[in-house]
């Protein structure tokens, strides 16, 4: 007789045994097949403890067997046999080798996504003790989260698998309490990788949802933010929320991908359900995090150009966000200053990412972003226009005291042309032709435009405002203000205390302003006015920078009112700015023939240019940060002298880490060697560098629905040589041959 070891499989006794369990077991399927199930058959599988592990090919084929009475196992006349049905799945799963399970959890949510209802929430009440034992199973995860049964674990994956939306719920709703459990949520989630990986899916959704076909964890984590704004949940349950988030899309194969998480968070940032306020700081830091150029994570959208384009699958409303953040900024400016540097990174991370993607405004979306834009602060609009390439801004505004500090010239000569339009009265042609010359040459000279000031600015008082204006465009971004403080100019403070001017002008401006709460900014921007303006040493420098910053408040978290609401409304998906009445069936992108260049879309000369001021910001900003590390660390080194080190000067973690995809060098290593960069030349290296091709072509190719779930073949073929017909022969199984009635 041949010994099965030399072919690795068990003992032919064995075998045999198995092959007799398997026929009666075969009958009990096709009894429920026939819709008379046979009652004896049922209670032998289920009463009978077998003292084997099922061969693998026997359980992969008793998994097909299985399948093919789904419908008729939850649609028995006697509720008491659908029961008895989903007992046998229970321990057929239970049974089976770990391949197997792979194959049981495909083909049960094949059978479960092939109806056109989720019928879910009624598998959970054909599940002996559903609730009670999801409960008991979390109590228990909980109290040794870092040791958990085996059985505890394969109970707990069943019921996932079973009723994912509600276990999910359930274990977020504890992890949040309990942050030590996210490793074992991505360890179990992982077991069941079926549901997940971003896979579309046909889940129930409330009267609050938007019903589409979406990703598992998309419908989760909406309907948990959304639990949680309707009832007390505390700043750190929040906070750990957004943590499990970050977890869920860590990896080479998250089991969430970050693009599609931060869909859902945009969405839920537009609800009118702001509540609490700390929620909407945790989501978006969230989208902060995932817009990040550090993110490297390939982007599965595209940015829009049009207020008027309409949502779609992998689309990004550009124009509808951005005027969304702005609202933002606006509304929580004296009540959250973390919501508006959330707000404010992710519109630089926006800036990046549509750079890449080569995106250009049409006219009449710039129009109406300026249009939002002019009624904000100038330091605000500023910083807009120098991020956003897409805007296709030429000439930036800057208000009149800079204008006339940078182009003095031009101030008098403006000056001068208006006393002569009242002496004389009437101009000749060749005049105005010799003007308007004038004019054009001037302003292809000129990189800003001037916002005119409300009140009269006298030559005493011009020092003290430019500084003020300065520094009030540094505190929002210390990167857009490096190029105007570093243009040459004639200002002079020899006759005024530049601490002084600079302390007031700090305190009127830190925590009071839009935008104007991060410390480090402070640091970058006085230092720089000192490097410009004061001829003391660099130690006198930072010991003026270091006091100053000693010197400003600290931020207050004001009371957050309400902390959950019953009034919950409809979650809405982010609309366009302009319903478009013209062509509503219109498709993003638009084909190549129809593509029109705008009057406003800017040259390649123009390009150019402001791809060279970008990287002559870029390089000042290198060199500011340095010294600022520098500064850091000296006083660290001080620590070991006893001296009181107040807390601004200790280390620090950047807002924006990578918490997603590879891992990018920290600023620290970044900024070691700086003194490479100075011989950089930003005009000769100002043509920008588009996108590379093959990442774009990833991402177009890139479908992370039903195809991405797909079993490789060495799963799907394994037991091809050991079935029991031909290709053709249909004998049970799964829909795909014939079972399904």
């Amino acid at each position: 007789m041949t010994d099965n070891n030399n072919f690795g499989l068990p003992p032919q006794k064995e075998l045999d045994v198995q092959k007799k369990w398997l026929a009666e077991i075969d009958k009990m399927f096709k009894s429920y097949k026939s819709y008379t199930p046979d009652k004896k058959l049922i209670n032998y599988f289920l009463e009978t403890d077998f003292d084997f592990e099922i061969y693998e090919y026997y359980a992969y084929d008793l998994t097909l067997d299985a399948m093919s009475c789904f419908q008729a196992g939850i649609t028995q006349p006697k509720q008491e046999f659908n029961v008895d049905y989903f007992r046998c799945l229970r321990k057929l799963y239970m049974i089976c080798p770990e391949a197997n399970k792979i194959t049981f959890q495909r083909e049960f949510v094949k059978e479960w996504q092939y109806y056109s209802v989720d019928h879910s929430p009624y598998f959970e009440t054909i599940v002996v003790d559903f609730h009670s034992t999801l409960a008991e199973l979390i109590d228990l995860i909980c109290e040794d989260c870092a040791t958990v049964e085996k059985s505890v674990s394969k109970e707990f994956r069943w019921l996932l698998l079973v009723s994912p939306v509600t276990v999910l719920l359930k274990l977020f709703a504890r992890v949040i309490k309990n942050p030590s459990m996210i490793d074992f949520t991505l360890q179990i989630c992982s077991s069941v990788d079926t549901l997940f990986h971003d896979r579309l899916l046909k889940i129930f959704h409330n009267e609050f949802e938007t019903d589409k076909v979406e990703s598992l964890l998309a419908v989760v984590f909406r309907r948990f933010v959304c639990c949680c704004r309707c009832e007390a949940t505390g700043e750190a349950e929040w906070e750990n929320l957004g943590k499990l988030a970050i977890e869920l899309c860590k990896g080479e194969k998250p089991l969430f991908n970050s693009w599609l998480l931060l869909d859902v968070v945009l969405n839920e940032i537009y609800t009118s359900n702001r509540v609490p306020t700390k929620s909407v700081e945790v989501l978006t830091k969230l989208a902060a995090d995932i817009l990040a150029p550090e993110n490297q994570t390939p982007m599965i959208f595209e940015f829009t150009s049009s207020v008027r384009t309409k949502p779609e699958k992998r689309v990004l409303l550009a124009p509808s966000i951005i005027d969304m953040l702005l609202k933002l900024m606006t509304e929580y400016n004296q009540m959250s200053p973390k919501i508006v540097n959330n707000c404010k990174e992710m519109l630089r991370g926006i800036s990046v990412r549509m750079r890449k993607q080569n995106v250009d405004f049409d006219e009449e979306t710039s129009s109406y972003i300026l249009k939002r834009l002019n009624g904000m602060p100038w330091w605000v609009e500023y910083t807009m226009c120098t991020w956003i390439d897409a805007l296709n801004v030429e000439k930036r505004r800057i208000p009149e005291v800079v204008f006339k500090v940078i182009y003095p010239e031009t101030v008098e000569k403006e000056q001068e042309e208006e006393e002569r339009k009242y002496d004389t009265a009437d101009e000749t042609s060749d005049n105005e032709e010799q003007g308007t010359q004038q004019e054009n040459q001037r302003s292809e000279f000129e990189k800003f435009h001037l916002i005119k000031s409300e009140e009269p600015i006298t030559g005493d008082n011009i020092p003290a405002a430019y500084i003020r204006s300065i520094i009030e465009l540094g505190l929002f971004d210390a990167e857009s203000v490096l190029e105007l403080l570093h243009t040459k100019t004639n200002l002079s403070f020899e006759l005024f205390d530049l601490k002084e001017v600079v302390k007031n002008t700090l305190k009127a401006c830190y925590l009071k302003k839009m935008g104007m709460s991060q410390l480090e900014n402070v640091r970058i921007v006085v230092m720089q006015v000192l490097e410009v303006f004061d001829n003391s040493s660099v130690d006198d420098h930072e010991n003026i920078t270091r006091s100053l910053a000693d010197s400003l408040p600290v931020p207050v978290p004001k009371e957050d009112f309400p902390k959950w609401t019953h009034n919950i409304k409809k979650s809405i998906i982010l609309p366009p700015l302009v319903e478009s009445t013209e062509k509503p069936n219109a498709s993003w992108p638009p084909n190549e023939d129809s593509k029109t260049i705008s009057k406003g879309k800017l040259g390649a000369e123009v390009r150019k240019i402001r791809a060279g001021q970008r990287l002559e910001r870029e390089k000042l900003m290198r060199l500011a940060l340095a010294k600022t590390e520098n500064l850091y660390s000296k006083y660290r080194d001080s620590w070991v002298d006893n001296r009181e080190i107040t807390e601004w000067g200790c280390s620090s973690t950047p807002h924006n880490v990578p918490f997603f995809g590879a891992m990018n060098k920290t600023k620290k290593s970044m900024y070691k060697h700086v003194e490479k960069y100075e011989d950089l030349s930003p005009m000769g290296t100002a043509i920008a560098t588009p996108a590379k091709k093959e990442l774009i072509d990833a991402t177009q190719q890139s479908e992370y629905g039903m195809d991405r779930m797909e079993p490789n073949g060495s799963i799907n073929d394994r037991f091809a040589s050991l079935r029991r017909g031909g290709p053709n022969q249909v004998f049970g199984g799964s829909a795909k041959r014939g079972g399904r009635l």
